[in-house]
């Protein structure tokens, strides 16, 4: 059964590898690692052995191996350990560093003027941090190493706690090993209460980094990390600005108060020693390096919030021209269509012009005809005059043939009418006149 560093034995699942702690919010993993695998006695096999530094890191996580990061290390994040190491214990003050890997903080340390030696749990690397450096390493585990309860000012951990089968035990042992007003000075992964896994996933979030599940046993909030030592007995915890803190927390925990700032004090005394002056330049250096990087940064921030309005504004200007586009388009069609419009029109007035002359002509063959008609009907008109005047004519001259004929037929009957008189007188049938 899995358990929590805390004892409870209640989670929230996170993914196939861990589970959250619903006592304290910290990130367990599920399959746990025993102590004895922390115990490096095979060089060749055991898996903080030799592997662990030259294969492991480049090939499983794709970081540097241990001779890059032994040059890397010192500029990268030693110095910013330092920096803030003189704000809480001034040179000279004894400090212990668990797993310091290739030694390059002891050595940092020990020039400014710090009693610094090491802990390692591989015997190659153990000689690997001597040679380079020439520093004092001991292979731990700590428990095992003969060190006098309190007589350390400092114990430095700096990615180690997630790697601890018992933190409790560690932290307990160490906390014994510090003078009453020790410290212990701890890098360690931040989980964050409320982080999804499929959201990071689906993100990609820098914390997928730390979820190592042959390694990373437990990754603490930063309340539950605070309620580790308070359960120890350290109340006090300072948080400092990490160098990492998109998924690192950077911390001072002691059972007494820890000392206001004093880094111009601790600047100051490594003034005083000629050797310390050397990290005192580098602690400069460090300075303005960093000083540089924050105005690169901020011009980097300034340029982007720049590029950002500029490109606001060429989006919006670009909705503009496609806005206007689009009326272009809708204009286009609107003159093609008045076009074909215009064209019908055309055709229409066309076929209308024709049919108007068509219809021109008709009228004007009508015309023609009209007057042709015209003069016809003011010829016939003529001609009925002539008819009519020839027709009163006629009948005057029947009226005067009837009138000579009445007279004639009247003559002819008396001619008639004598005929037969003289005929029957002829005869002696008639008498003779008598006179």
């Amino acid at each position: 059964m899995t358990t929590c560093w805390c004892g409870s034995t209640e989670f929230l699942p996170f993914s196939d590898e861990y589970a959250e702690c619903c006592n304290c919010g910290t990130l367990v993993l599920l399959v746990g690692m025993p102590p004895a695998k922390l115990i490096v006695e095979d060089d060749d096999t055991d898996f903080y052995g030799k592997a662990y530094w030259l294969d492991h890191q480049s090939d499983d996580f794709g970081y540097p191996d241990i001779y890059k990061r032994a040059r890397a290390d010192l500029t990268e994040r030693n110095l910013y350990w330092l920096k803030v190491l003189l704000k809480y214990r001034l040179p000279g003050a004894k400090i212990l560093e668990l797993g310091c890997s290739h030694g390059s903080f002891v050595a940092l340390m020990r020039l400014a003027g710090y009693d610094a030696s090491g802990v390692e749990m591989s015997p190659w690397v153990v000689e690997f941090g001597k040679k380079t450096f020439g520093v004092p390493i001991f292979q731990g585990p700590v428990e095992n190493l003969d060190i006098p309860a309190g007589s350390l000012d400092v114990i430095a951990l700096m990615d180690v706690l997630e790697h601890l089968p018992d933190p409790v035990a560690t932290m307990a042992h160490c906390l014994k090993l510090l003078k009453p007003d020790g410290l212990l000075l701890i890098q360690t992964p931040q989980f964050k209460q409320g982080m999804n896994y499929r959201q990071l996933v689906e993100t990609q979030g820098v914390f997928l980094q730390q979820l190592k599940s042959d390694e990373h046993l437990y990754l603490f909030t930063d309340s539950s990390a605070t309620r580790l030592f308070q359960q120890l007995g350290a109340e006090h915890i300072r948080f400092e600005p990490a160098i990492f803190g998109h998924y690192d927390m950077f911390f001072a925990v002691s059972r007494v108060p820890l000392p206001s700032d004093t880094a111009d004090t601790g600047y100051a005394a490594l003034e005083t020693k000629p050797q310390a002056r050397m990290a005192l330049a580098l602690l400069d250096i460090y300075s303005r390096e960093t000083a540089a990087t924050a105005q690169l940064m901020a011009d980097k921030a300034h340029l982007i919030a720049l590029l950002e309005s500029s490109e606001a504004d060429r989006a919006a200007r670009l909705r503009v021209i496609e806005a206007q586009g689009n009326e272009n388009v809708n204009l286009a069609a609107k003159w093609e269509a008045s076009e074909a419009a215009r064209a019908n029109v055309a055709t229409q007035l066309e076929a209308s012009e024709a049919d108007r002359a068509a219809r021109l002509k008709v009228i004007e063959a009508r015309g023609n005809e009209n007057d042709s008609l015209a003069a016809k009907w003011k010829a016939s008109e003529v001609a009925r005059v002539n008819v009519g005047t020839q027709l009163e004519a006629s009948e005057a001259a029947r009226v005067d043939v009837g009138t000579q004929l009445k007279a004639s037929e009247a003559a002819r009957a008396e001619l008639d009418a004598n005929w037969w008189v003289r005929v029957g007188r002829k005869l002696g049938i008639v008498s003779p006149k008598r006179g």
